[in-house]
């Protein structure tokens, strides 16, 4: 993987810090003075329902929703994988991925990469969202979300509308970004079996499992 951040120079430093975090839509409040402090090298899991504000959440840790109060501090670039794919559907498979590369990246290094990433997801380059199945996109969603090789990698749902195989290359991408010196912080509605053996030792589970989050971590 190919980005402006090398993974394995930010291992154990703090990547992104959340300090009293609060934000609500209207008279609910979703995010309650949440603070964490994440580091490098490491698996952030949020578990809760669907509804409860994981990916407000998310949101708010990639910088792309402002919090209400409290203070963010993102110190690398993130690269955010959105529950709804955010795909650009009058582009193919490769554009969308080549769209997302480092403007400073060779295009033909960038064709090269952006290749791989699809073929590594079993993804006809020609393809356009449209023509493709829900898992497809989803999968499309992924391979362009980890192709940026950002150090901090922010996954929404990575494992919805997908069989146990894409589970399973998942999970291990995620372990080997983690164990390279990236921060991963993945929602879902529990923790895949697999990952808790493979990621053991990297792996951090936050409960999100009412609203408002009131999330304290570490």
């Amino acid at each position: 993987m190919s980005g402006p951040d090398q993974p394995a120079a930010l291992s154990g430093k703090v990547l992104l810090e959340l300090s009293g975090v609060s934000k609500s839509f209207g008279r609910q409040k979703v995010i309650d003075e949440a603070s964490l402090s994440l580091r490098g090298g490491r698996v952030m899991a949020l578990v809760g329902p669907s509804g409860v504000g994981k990916s407000t959440l998310l949101e708010i840790m990639a910088g792309l929703t402002r919090p209400d109060s409290g203070r963010v501090s993102i110190n690398t670039p993130p690269s955010l994988l959105f529950q709804d794919n955010s795909l650009i559907p009058w582009l193919s498979a490769l554009a969308n991925l080549t769209y997302i590369l480092p403007g400073s990246m060779p295009p033909g290094q960038a064709g090269n990469l952006a290749l791989y990433w699809l073929a590594k997801f079993g993804l006809d380059p020609e393809k356009f969202p449209q023509a493709m199945s829900g898992g497809m996109r989803r999968r499309l969603a992924l391979a362009r979300t980890l192709a940026a090789g950002r150090a901090l990698v922010i996954l929404d749902e990575p494992f919805a509308f997908l069989d146990s195989r894409w589970h399973e290359l998942i999970i291990a991408l995620v372990a080997q970004m983690a164990h390279n010196g990236a921060l991963v912080v993945l929602a879902g509605h529990s923790v895949p079996h697999s990952l808790s053996a493979i990621a053991s030792g990297r792996l951090d589970v936050a409960e999100v499992a009412s609203q408002p989050i009131r999330l304290r971590w570490p």
